[in-house]
C-alpha cells in the first residue's frame, strides 16, 4: 500500500537540516498572512538539500508569505526546489551559485498564482508585495504576455548578494490562452522587477532572458549577477517587452517657443514618437512626429522644436509607437512660457564634487534625478527669504534638476566628478 503524507503548517517557524521527499510525499506551507509569515527553514548545507524520488512529491505555496527558507550564508550548494501547485503538478526551479555572497544570509523561496485559471490572465490581481505594476506606471497592462505566475527568490541579510544562475519549470496552463493569454511559448523568457526603480527594465540593464525548452517545460541558464539579484520574477512573452526605457522628456522655453528634449536607455522595435499638446491635460492633438531607432540597448537622444508661441500653460506627453502599433506614455508635463524671464535656477558650481547648491528665482520643488532617470532626492524652496538650497553627498555621474516653479518647468544638467 502506497502512503501519500501531506503536512500543513499552521505555525509560523519550523526548521529542519534536510527533507527527503519519497513515494508521492508532499508538504503544504499555509496560512501566512503579511504581517505573520509561515516559514520552513533548512540551516545546514548537506549536499543535497531537498530530495524527492519524482514528479508526485513537492512543496506547495503558492502565497507570497508561505516561505521555503534556505540559509545558504557563504556556500555555494546547489538547490533545487520541487515547487508543486494546488493541482499537485511539479515545476522545479533551481538556483546555483556562481560566486558566494558575503554575510549570514538566506533565500526564501515562494509564489504568487491566479487564484484560477480561467480568470488568471490579470497578473495585477496577484502581484507580488514589492512589485508595481505589470509594464510601467504609463504603459497598457501587459498581463496577457506573461505566465500565471510570479516566482519569489528573495536573497537576504547579505553585505552582498550571491551570484547564481536559474532553471525555471513551468506548468502549460499557466501560459496558455486562458481567458486572456496571448503568449507564444518558444517566446518565453525571465524578466525580474527592479523595485529601486518601480520597472521591469524591459531591455535596459537586465533584459530577458534564459534558453527556452518547450519539450521539458524549462527555462535555463538565466545569469544573476549580485546587483541584479532582485526578489520577484515572471516569464514572459519576448516578443512583447516594454518598448522603450525612457530615462525623461523634458520642455524649456527660448523666446516664446518650445524645445523638448528626451533620452532613452534602451528601444524595442520602436517605430516612431509623437509630441502631444493639450490645453486641460484631458485632451490631447499631435504637435509632431519623431522617428525612434528601433532595436537598441544604448542610449539615444531626441529632441523637437515647436515653433509657435505658448504665452499660457500647457501640457505635453511623449507617446511612442512600436512597429506592432503597441504604445505607451510620458508622463504629463505643463509649461508656462509666458513665465521663461522670471522662472529660473542655477546650481552652483558646475560641474562640482558633490557639495552644491541650487540657488533660484522662485519658490518650488526641486527634483534631482540620475542618468538612468531614478528620483534621488528632492527640495522644496518654500521661503521667499531662502531662495536656496544646499545638498551634499551625491555620488560622482550625471544628474538632471527638475525645477517646477509656478506651473514652470525647467531642467538643468549637472556633473559631479570624483
Amino acid at each position: 500500500m502506497k502512503f501519500i503524507v501531506t503536512i500543513l503548517f499552521l505555525f509560523s517557524f519550523a526548521s529542519y537540516s534536510q527533507i527527503v521527499l519519497h513515494g508521492g510525499g508532499k508538504i503544504k506551507i499555509n496560512g501566512g498572512i503579511s504581517s505573520s509569515p509561515i516559514f520552513m527553514v533548512l540551516n545546514n548545507s548537506p549536499a543535497t538539500p531537498i530530495t524527492t524520488s519524482g514528479t508526485s512529491d513537492g512543496i506547495i505555496m503558492e502565497s507570497e508569505y508561505n516561505r521555503l527558507q534556505y540559509n545558504l550564508k557563504t556556500g555555494t550548494t546547489a538547490i533545487t526546489v520541487p515547487y508543486m501547485s494546488n493541482a499537485l503538478e511539479q515545476f522545479p526551479l533551481t538556483l546555483t551559485p556562481t560566486t558566494s555572497g558575503i554575510g549570514s544570509g538566506n533565500i526564501r523561496f515562494s509564489s504568487t498564482v491566479a487564484p484560477t485559471r480561467s480568470s488568471g490572465w490579470d497578473n495585477t490581481s496577484y502581484l507580488p508585495s514589492d512589485v508595481a505594476n505589470m509594464g510601467a506606471p504609463s504603459v497598457t497592462n501587459n498581463s496577457a504576455k506573461s505566465i500565471d505566475r510570479f516566482w519569489i527568490i528573495d536573497a537576504n541579510s547579505y553585505t552582498t548578494k550571491p551570484a547564481v544562475t536559474l532553471s525555471f519549470t513551468y506548468i502549460d496552463a499557466e501560459w496558455q490562452t486562458n481567458a486572456g493569454n496571448s503568449i507564444i511559448e518558444s517566446n518565453l523568457q525571465a524578466q525580474r522587477f527592479n523595485s529601486t526603480i518601480n520597472d521591469w527594465e524591459g531591455y535596459s540593464t537586465f533584459p530577458p532572458t534564459g534558453t527556452i525548452n518547450i519539450v521539458s517545460n524549462t527555462l535555463s541558464g538565466v545569469s544573476v549577477q549580485p546587483t541584479d539579484f532582485f526578489r520577484s520574477w515572471t516569464l514572459n512573452d519576448n516578443s512583447v517587452p516594454l518598448p522603450i526605457e525612457l530615462l525623461y522628456f523634458e520642455a524649456t522655453c527660448t523666446n516664446g517657443k518650445m524645445t523638448f528634449n528626451w533620452c532613452t536607455a534602451s528601444e524595442t522595435n520602436n517605430n516612431y514618437f509623437t509630441i502631444e499638446k493639450s490645453l486641460d491635460a484631458n485632451s490631447f492633438q499631435l504637435l509632431g512626429t519623431v522617428q525612434g531607432s528601433g532595436t537598441s540597448t544604448v542610449k539615444h537622444c531626441y529632441s523637437f522644436v515647436n515653433n509657435s508661441n505658448e504665452s499660457n500653460i500647457t501640457y505635453y506627453r511623449l507617446k511612442q509607437i512600436d512597429i506592432n502599433g503597441n504604445y505607451k506614455y510620458s508622463n504629463i508635463i505643463s509649461v508656462n512660457c509666458s513665465n521663461e524671464n522670471t522662472s529660473d535656477f542655477n546650481v552652483f558650481p558646475n560641474p562640482n564634487n558633490g557639495a552644491f547648491a541650487i540657488v533660484s528665482s522662485e519658490m518650488g520643488i526641486y527634483t534631482i534625478v540620475n542618468e538612468i532617470g531614478q528620483t534621488v532626492q528632492q527640495i522644496a524652496i518654500n521661503e521667499a527669504n531662502n531662495l536656496q538650497a544646499n545638498i551634499n553627498g551625491l555620488r560622482a555621474g550625471i544628474y538632471f534638476i527638475i525645477g517646477k516653479m509656478n506651473d514652470f518647468v525647467v531642467t538643468k544638467k549637472m556633473v559631479i566628478t570624483d
